[in-house]
C-alpha cells in the first residue's frame, strides 16, 4: 500500500493531467483539475475547469462525488476560490460537501484569493495541505500566475533556426526551415497561447493567417501585427479568417487613413507608446494588450520584433528550432540583432531546460524569467 505522501503526488499528477486537458481554452482563468477521494480512498469525483464561465473544477469533482465526498479528500492545483465571480466560492461547496482534508499544490495569487480561501478551509476544520508538485503546477499556469503576480504578460519567443543561428538567407528566405513535425508542434504552441504576434515584416514577407490547425483549438484568441506605420495590406490572409480577432498595435502617428482601412478590413486598432525611434514601444505594447484578458503571448517574429523584444527585456520563455541546415552569410537574418549582449557574463542564460526532437529538428525550450514565485 502506498504510503500518503506517494498517493498525495499521484493523486495532484492526475489533477495536473485533468487540469491541462483544457489549455489553451480557460483565459483568463488558470487551467484546474480536481479529484474527490473518500474516506477508503476511491476516487468517487474527478473534474476540470474546462472555460471561463464554466463551473469550477472543484464543484465538478464534489458533483460527481454526491455523499461519497463526506469525510473525504479534495486534490486540486489550485486554491479553490473563496470570492463570488462568475460561480460562488468553492470554499464553500468543499465545506459544506463535508470534505476533511484538502490538497493543493500551490496558492491563487488573484487578490481575491492569496491564501483566503485556504484560511477559510482551516477556520471550517478542514486540514490543508500545500506544495506539493508545485513546480509542475506553476508550469503549468505560467501566464495566469505572471499575471496576477507581476501584472504583465508572459512571452514566449519562438523562432525556426538554422544551426548557425539565422532565420532566413540574406534573400529573407525562410519558408521552410525546420520540418514538417516542428510545424505541428508550431500550432500546437499556438493553440496554447492567448496572443500570437509578428511583425509587420513578417507579415509583408509571409502574409501569415497565424491561425492554429490544432482540432478544436479556441486559441489564438488574438492574432496581432505590430505595424508602426500601417504597412499590412488590407487584403492580407489574416483577415480572410474568421474566429480570432486581428490586432494591430501602432502608434499615434500613424496615417489616419491607413487606420480607417484596416479597420474597415476588420482589424482592431491598439496604440500604444512610440519608443525613442518612433516605434511601437514593445512594454506599453504588452502592458495595453492585459486589458484584452490574456496572459500568454507567442512572439512569431520576425529578426526585428524578436530583436527589440530581446532588447527591451520583456521575454520570459524561448522555443527555438534548430534545423540541420547551416545557411552562413553576415546579412542572413539572426535571431537577435541590434548590438546584442556586449559581456558574455552578462548574457542571457535559460532555465529550466527542455529538449526535444521533431523528426530531425532539435528544439530548445527555457525560460529568461522563471514564472512566480520561483523569480
Amino acid at each position: 500500500m502506498k504510503n500518503s505522501s506517494s498517493a498525495d503526488h499521484d493523486r495532484l499528477r492526475e489533477c495536473l493531467e485533468l487540469a491541462a486537458a483544457a489549455r489553451g481554452h480557460t483565459s483568463p482563468n488558470p487551467m484546474v483539475g480536481a479529484l474527490v477521494v473518500s474516506s477508503d480512498g476511491e476516487v468517487v469525483g474527478r473534474g476540470y475547469h474546462r472555460r471561463c464561465g464554466e463551473p469550477h473544477a472543484e464543484r465538478l469533482a464534489l458533483d460527481e462525488a454526491a455523499a461519497a465526498a463526506r469525510g473525504g479528500t479534495l486534490y486540486v492545483n489550485v486554491e479553490p476560490c473563496c470570492h463570488h465571480g462568475r460561480t460562488p466560492p468553492c470554499t464553500d461547496a468543499v465545506v459544506a460537501a463535508g470534505i476533511t482534508r484538502v490538497v493543493a499544490c500551490h496558492t491563487d495569487p488573484d487578490g481575491r484569493v492569496a491564501g483566503r480561501g485556504f484560511e477559510r478551509l482551516r477556520e471550517a476544520g478542514v486540514e490543508v495541505t500545500v506544495g506539493l508538485l508545485a513546480e509542475d503546477a506553476i508550469e503549468l499556469n505560467a501566464g495566469y500566475l505572471t499575471v496576477k503576480s507581476a501584472g504583465r504578460l508572459l512571452v514566449t519567443g519562438k523562432a525556426a533556426l538554422s544551426l548557425d543561428g539565422r532565420l532566413a538567407t540574406r534573400l529573407r528566405e525562410s519558408q521552410w526551415i525546420s520540418g514538417t513535425e516542428s510545424r505541428a508542434y508550431a500550432h500546437e504552441l499556438r493553440a496554447a497561447h492567448d496572443v500570437v504576434m509578428v511583425g509587420v515584416g513578417t507579415m509583408l514577407a509571409d502574409d501569415p493567417r497565424l491561425t492554429s490547425r490544432v482540432e478544436q483549438a479556441a486559441r489564438p484568441r488574438f492574432r496581432v501585427v505590430v505595424d508602426s506605420s500601417l504597412r499590412t495590406p488590407v487584403n492580407a490572409r489574416i483577415f480572410s479568417e474568421e474566429g480570432s480577432a486581428v490586432v494591430v498595435v501602432t502608434t499615434d502617428d500613424a496615417p489616419a487613413d491607413k487606420r480607417k482601412d484596416l479597420e474597415a478590413a476588420g482589424a482592431q486598432i491598439l496604440v500604444a507608446e512610440a519608443d525613442r525611434l518612433g516605434r511601437v514601444d514593445l512594454p506599453d505594447a504588452m502592458h495595453k494588450l492585459t486589458g484584452l484578458g490574456v496572459s500568454t503571448c507567442l512572439l512569431e517574429g520576425g529578426s526585428e520584433l524578436l530583436t527589440s523584444a530581446f532588447d527591451a527585456g520583456i521575454i520570459d520563455r524561448v522555443v527555438l528550432f534548430y534545423a540541420p541546415v547551416l545557411i552562413g552569410g553576415a546579412d542572413a537574418l539572426p535571431l537577435w540583432g541590434g548590438e546584442g549582449t556586449a559581456e558574455l557574463g552578462a548574457a542571457p542564460r535559460l532555465r529550466r531546460l527542455r529538449y526535444r526532437e521533431f523528426g530531425s529538428d532539435r528544439v530548445v525550450e527555457g525560460y529568461l524569467r522563471l514564472p512566480p514565485p520561483f523569480d
